[in-house]
């Protein structure tokens, strides 16, 4: 079923209702918001960017990347529990995403690889979950990474 959204940054959209995302304990700092979209911008010829859109809320809206932009490796070791709460039987089931936050001087724009979403694409369930940075395989990972100066090496 299709409905339309209003939306921070492309006015109102029509959706497919099954693309939502369903958040059950929202996102950090957030967690009455429970419903949201991923936007791909078909304008942004670098394709690094999304956009996670609130359905309720046209004002809730954060930058999202796939971490391998940043880390080609990207394989965090996840808090007991997580997998079933997004309804995967395997981490071959989920996706990551991490936000993002672009300064007005964009050199300094971070991104934060130790509290990724985990997204399970199929069920269209995701949780933001905060990794342990004491566990080995988490500890390259940071809150503010910076973002452009990780995408080059990545890409190479």
């Amino acid at each position: 079923m299709k409905m339309k959204i209003r939306t921070k940054f492309f006015d109102e959209i029509e959706i497919d209702e099954a693309e939502v995302i369903l958040f059950p304990f929202g996102v950090y700092g957030f967690e009455e918001h429970n419903r949201f979209i991923l936007i791909h911008d078909e304008d942004d010829e670098s394709g690094i960017f999304m956009w996670l859109q609130a359905v309720d809320d046209e004002n809730l809206c954060f930058i999202v990347m796939e971490p391998e932009t940043i880390d080609a490796n990207y394989s965090p070791r996840l808090p007991d529990g997580i997998l079933r709460k997004v309804n995967a039987e395997t981490e071959a089931d989920i996706r990551y995403i991490v936000m993002s936050v672009i300064r007005q001087d964009i050199e300094k724009s971070t991104v934060n690889l130790l509290s990724p979403i985990v997204l399970n694409p199929t069920k269209k369930v995701a949780l933001q979950v905060v990794l342990d940075p004491a566990e080995p395989r988490n500890s390259q990972y940071k809150t503010r990474q910076n973002l452009f100066s990780a995408i080059e090496p990545a890409r190479q």
